[in-house]
């Protein structure tokens, strides 16, 4: 299992073993948008680069035997000169130190004196076409999502796309951040945007997650940009958890109103604490859905994540304040820090409410005590935790109160002997129940570790988790994350717990097929009050109930949060509350965060 590790997640990029060079291949998906005496033609880089650096692409716009020339290194290109009123067939062709490669499929486009100042543009307040991608936004800091703006979409927009690519050193196009059905009345990206659009499969996959630049060559890479405006929402032939970059770019060709492009470049720093950031990319290998990345700077590694875990969730619980499990937005800025270069503290930090670490599914891991402290109980005695020791907590986020066993289930059960489970707040690994050599752990009377030497991980201290309270660990032993102080201010809650946790049975979380809900549904055998906003209350009868929610999005979204209630939020669910005969029990209502 070593071998897994050979790699840290990120872009791999190698010098390619090419027998000879020869001239690139074509650029696909040539968009030309009209400006007054121009054209803004855009392109897909070609699949293969000939075995040689692409040096540059030329756009050719010809009409009545007249043609008129721009080139460039990147997309979009700018061709000028031409005459208004009049269609242009245009082109685009690379060239490498062999020689000009095949001409593109034609486009047509017709500049008018109308379009000046309409030119399809898209741009980033942080950095300039052509500028330097500040670190923040690569996998050597905080893995952020770049602000974006836009302006001049054609007439008959309904939605858009984006997609940032590179063209690592074996001439593949990589996908980066694969973002589709952003509402045509969006005319922005904030940083680390969270609940506009639908994220698809960047090329290092599998999560559903944005991609920062990781290149482990050497010197500058270029990032392009890319928004596509489309006639109507695209059609993928894949999965929803299987949208690549490749797949969305085939679905949106025939539907491309107009396309407008920017690029960055990036340069890998060095940093002394590369290897422990290795240990933690590594590891991250089990999440399947969400917001799944990790940076490093020389201080911290950061574990983006959306909070959700793909194995089933909820099942099992027979004691519910009636919470679900729905997406978080730790990314960026707000994703979970872990210190790279931990250390043994002089004293320990007492972990009886909140969390405590993030296991490598990247769902967060709490300590194993109710909210308010270890007086109040413990969560798992309680019979409030599924099958999995997790279940969805005070702002509706799903975590683990003790060992995650179905991440565990993954697995052969000696593979936790040493590869890290997950990763404590203190930049110390959580292993499973035994020591490298499949002994059982011992662990010390102080936090739930041991200093036994350990594998993929750093040195000095490890946890085990256990059977028995405190399951995962009691304490940290070493200097803790700021995380750990500042956890509160990482939630965005959108509603109170709807009722004080009471008895019930035959949880279960499924997804309705017909409509994409999720459903939570639950038994009750004695009446119970739920409340919707905390100055109303709803009387149920013992029986079978369900809470079916959905993320809303698309132009629903954009109406909601265009209420003044709704100000600063981003991502809203539509809440459904009803009886083992589908009557309504209480109100529809949307929360938003």
């Amino acid at each position: 299992m070593a071998a897994l590790f050979a790699c840290p997640r990120g872009d791999t990029t190698m010098t390619p073993v090419t027998p000879s060079s020869t001239v690139p291949g074509t650029p696909t998906s040539v968009i030309a948008t009209a400006g007054n005496s121009t054209a803004s033609i855009a392109f897909a880089v070609p699949s293969s680069t000939g075995g040689s650096t692409i040096l540059a692409y030329t756009a050719t716009c010809t009409a009545a035997g007249i043609a008129k020339s721009g080139i460039d290194t990147r997309s979009p290109i700018m061709v000028t000169g031409l005459v208004n009123e009049t269609s242009y067939s245009c082109t685009v062709a690379a060239s490498n130190a062999k020689g000009i490669g095949a001409a593109s499929a034609s486009v047509v486009v017709k500049p008018s004196a109308g379009g000046s100042g309409t030119v399809f543009t898209l741009a980033s307040a942080t950095v300039p076409n052509g500028g330097t991608l500040p670190s923040t936004y690569t996998c050597d800091d905080t893995a952020s999502t770049l602000a974006l703006q836009w302006a001049n979409a054609p007439l008959g927009t309904t939605e858009f796309a984006l997609l940032m690519t590179t063209l690592p050193g074996d001439g593949t196009t990589k996908w980066n951040w694969v973002l589709y059905g952003i509402p045509s009345t969006t005319a922005s990206l904030v940083k680390d945007s969270y609940g506009v659009g639908t994220l698809g499969v960047g090329s290092d996959g599998p999560a559903l997650a944005y991609n920062p630049p990781c290149s482990q060559g050497p010197g500058a890479k270029v990032y392009t940009y890319t928004l596509y405006a489309l006639s109507a929402s695209p059609t993928v032939s894949a999965t929803a958890n299987q949208v690549t970059g490749q797949a969305l770019t085939s679905a949106i060709a025939s539907l491309t109103l107009a396309a407008t492009s920017f690029s960055v470049t990036s340069t890998r720093p060095t940093f002394t604490t590369a290897a422990n950031c290795g240990f933690v990319r590594g590891s991250i290998m089990i999440a399947t859905t969400g917001v799944t990345s990790v940076g490093c700077d020389s201080v911290n590694a950061y574990l983006n994540t959306d909070g959700l875990a793909a194995h089933v969730m909820m099942n099992g619980i027979v004691a519910t304040n009636l919470q679900v499990p729905h997406s978080q937005a730790f990314i960026g800025a707000n994703a979970w820090r872990s210190p790279l270069t931990p250390a043994i503290a002089a004293s320990t930090t007492s972990v009886d409410d909140g969390p405590i670490g993030i296991a490598v599914n990247d769902v967060r891991i709490s300590n194993p005590c109710k909210q308010g402290g270890c007086q109040n109980g413990d969560t798992k005695v309680l019979g409030e935790l599924d099958d999995c020791n997790g279940h969805a907590g005070r702002v509706d986020d799903y975590h683990y109160h003790a060992a995650p066993l179905c991440l565990m289930f993954t697995r052969a059960a000696n593979y936790w002997d040493t590869h890290p489970l997950g990763w404590a707040l203190d930049g110390y690994a959580i292993f499973g129940f035994n020591n490298t050599d499949g002994t059982v752990a011992t662990r010390d009377n102080m936090c739930g570790g041991n200093t036994n030497a350990v594998q993929n991980a750093p040195t000095g201290y490890s946890y085990h988790v256990t059977n028995m309270m405190p399951s995962v660990l009691a304490c940290l032993r070493g200097t803790p994350s700021p995380d750990l102080a500042g956890q509160g201010g990482k939630y965005r809650p959108m509603r109170q717990p709807p009722v004080t946790p009471f008895p019930n049975s035959a949880m279960t979380l499924v997804t309705d097929a017909t409509d994409g809900y999720q459903v939570l549904q639950i038994t009750s055998a004695r009446t119970f009050t739920t409340r919707e906003t905390g100055a109303d209350s709803y009387v149920n009868a013992a029986g079978t109930y369900k809470i079916r929610y959905k993320a809303i999005v698309g132009s629903a979204l954009v109406t909601l949060l265009a209420q003044n209630a709704k100000t600063g939020k981003s991502a809203c669910w539509n809440f459904q509350f009803v009886n083992s005969a589908g009557a309504t029990t209480q109100p529809t209502i949307s929360y938003c965060r």
